[in-house]
């Protein structure tokens, strides 16, 4: 059924900041390219890219919304930011969030950039920092944002599956995973081979928990339940101290933890898979890794794998043993709701 006073959008995280592009009048097109190209360089999170890219354009920031015709818009939104905020997925085509443009000088400030922006950009900064909220579309037209897919509709779909086909008792842990990678799936595997009256809920465990209480949750799994998967979900990060390699995060978070597990635990099984939603981690055709009891176990390999790991070169390490089939492939989904950490453990004690 079409209504004509209404207007349906879907809008996705998957690149949708930089496929919807219209600059305002004082900027063009290769100069908001380059701007974000430099705060990139300089290490600028999803939140101030995003921040930048809606005082940059028409469309961005509810302006979608803005210059439809119809009074009426619904939005379907597919999620891949951490949290689902919905100013920052896509940049909020169709989500007023208030005037960036202090928001942006101030970034632009943070990383030493004023010299490196466009003169009538920056004046049309400073001219219209403080106005506010004419553009506010709220009151004129009624916005319904739908978010039909995200990291924690995955995650449920991955636990159901679990639980009814593969008879594991499935628990999700966070969907606002962040931290460097290696140590993410170091912290993953000390977590389960960990005792629970061991275990105590600190900062080096809580970035694997949406909170206390689901902390305190998953000590109770441990102790009636032997069997049991665990899912995490949200988007780590790799330091590059070094000449990169080939690589991702995913991959390096599933090395590490192969290189955390004692393979000398015949107590405990462990199967892990971190691997990008989108089948793409990093600049490789690999969606990401496993990680298991015995997957490296002689020095050579155990020293290959640190050595990869330190120049970031961990896909060539995964495509050289076991004839690569540690790396999971499943080609590009189309989709991306960030990462995904299924972990599947069998406790025999």
């Amino acid at each position: 059924m079409i209504y004509s006073e209404s207007a349906w959008s879907f809008l996705s995280g998957c690149g949708g900041s930089a496929l919807l592009p219209l600059p305002i009048d004082a900027l063009s097109l290769e100069e908001e390219i380059q701007i974000i190209k430099l705060l990139q360089s300089k290490g600028a999170n999803i939140q101030e890219l995003n921040t930048v890219r809606q005082a940059m354009s028409q469309l961005k920031n509810g302006g979608l919304a803005r210059i439809a015709k119809a009074t009426t818009i619904i939005g379907l939104i597919l999620s891949d930011v951490i949290g689902d905020p919905l100013e920052f997925i896509a940049s909020g085509p169709t989500f007023y969030s208030g005037n960036k443009n202090r928001q942006t000088l101030n970034i632009f400030n943070k990383y030493d950039l004023m010299n490196r922006i466009p003169a009538q950009f920056l004046q049309h900064l400073k001219q219209y920092e403080n106005t506010n909220d004419d553009q506010n579309i709220s009151s004129i037209k009624q916005i319904y944002n739908i978010i039909v897919g995200s990291n924690r509709i995955a995650l449920e779909a991955a636990a159901h599956l679990c639980h009814q086909s593969l008879n594991y008792i499935p628990f999700i842990m966070t969907t606002c995973l962040q931290g460097e990678a290696r140590e993410v799936g170091r912290r993953i595997v000390e977590l389960i081979t960990t005792k629970p009256s061991q275990l105590i809920y600190n900062d080096n465990i809580a970035c694997l928990f949406s909170d206390k209480s689901t902390f305190d949750a998953f000590q109770t799994l441990r102790k009636e339940h032997k069997r049991y998967c665990l899912l995490l979900g949200g988007e780590t990060t790799v330091v590059m101290k070094n000449n990169a390699g080939k690589g991702g995060r995913c991959q390096e978070l599933a090395v590490s933890a192969a290189l955390t597990i004692d393979n000398n635990q015949e107590d405990i099984s462990i199967l892990l898979l971190a691997a990008g939603s989108d089948g793409i981690d990093g600049p490789t055709d690999a969606a990401g890794a496993f990680a298991f009891n015995g997957m490296i176990t002689n020095e050579d390999d155990i020293k290959r794998a640190h050595i990869s790991l330190d120049t970031h070169d961990i896909y060539t390490y995964l495509s050289e043993i076991n004839d690569g089939a540690n790396l999971l492939k499943s080609g590009h989904t189309s989709t991306n709701v960030m990462d995904i950490i299924i972990v599947l453990v069998d406790n025999k004690e």
